[in-house]
């Protein structure tokens, strides 16, 4: 598989991935809800982009001979039954929560 540039993306196949840079990094630590200084952004983007150019190398490695590995045994390990089970009552699910409201867990507004 060639690796190519085009624009602000490379390509690996199919799949373009964006170039990690400091706003990129500063996008996704806002949508989690991090605050990082400049100097933390430049460090994890080069940290980012190293881990991406690493996982493009191995996407090209030919694996079309490599036989899946599975647990020697994966055809004799006992499935447990799925049953349903009792689970907690509404008032036990709720005892332990920080803060309740409309008979249901408050949890703070994340959605601009």
């Amino acid at each position: 598989m060639a690796l190519r540039t085009r624009g602000n993306a490379r390509t690996v196949g199919k799949v373009d991935s964006p170039a990690v840079d400091r706003p990129l990094v500063l996008h996704i630590a806002k949508l989690a809800s991090l605050s990082l200084s400049g100097d933390e952004a430049d460090r994890l983007a080069k940290d980012l982009a190293q881990i991406i150019g690493y996982v493009e190398q191995l996407s090209a490695v030919d694996t079309s001979d490599v036989v899946a590995a599975v647990p020697a045994q994966a055809d004799r390990i006992p499935w447990r039954l799925d049953e349903a089970r009792p689970g907690l009552s509404h008032d036990d699910a709720l005892a332990q929560a920080p803060q309740v409201e409309s008979g249901g867990f408050a949890v703070p507004t994340f959605v601009e």
